[in-house]
């Protein structure tokens, strides 16, 4: 009987230090300290605070994943929108052309298109650079240079003899 007693008595004890030492314990590095001054120093450690942060940033970035995911969607279905509206805007181009086309074949005239000279005036006025023509520093109007005068200005030490010599 003293025998179940001790064991039971030891077992007993075993759980309470269990229990007590489950508060030194960090579940985020998985690491079991005895002395609550071990924990602390291990809760201000490097190695404790980069997982920390590591944790932290897998959250943000698990979060604005999300987000991210909300966005693509909107842009793609923004996307579809305009292509939608560029596809409408060529049929009803295509549909014009073929008005066009048809009309002259019904009153028998012969329709003669030119996209070329359209392109040519297009780059006519995309050209740019220097003339021979007009150069940059021609006047521009009756506008002429005054002449220089050279007049003499008295010095301000007051001494104009080496001038005059």
């Amino acid at each position: 009987m003293t025998i179940q007693v001790t064991a039971e008595r030891e077992q007993k004890i075993r759980s309470e230090v269990k229990e007590i030492q489950k508060t030194f314990f960090c579940s985020l590095c998985n690491k079991q300290y005895k002395l609550a001054y071990e924990f602390e120093s291990h809760l201000s450690s490097y190695d404790h605070n980069h997982r920390k942060r590591f944790k932290e940033m897998k959250e943000m970035q698990s979060s604005s994943n999300s987000n991210r995911d909300d966005r693509q969607k909107r842009e793609q279905q923004r996307e579809e929108k305009e292509m939608a509206k560029f596809a409408q805007l060529a049929d009803a181009r295509r549909k014009q052309q073929q008005q066009k086309q048809e009309q002259p074949e019904i009153s028998g005239e012969k329709v003669t298109s030119k996209p070329a000279a359209g392109n040519q005036d297009q780059r006519r006025t995309l050209k740019f650079g220097f003339s021979k023509m007009a150069p940059s520093k021609a006047p521009v109007g009756n506008i002429s240079k005054k002449p220089k005068i050279g007049t003499k200005v008295p010095s301000v030490f007051g001494n104009d003899s080496d001038e005059e010599a």
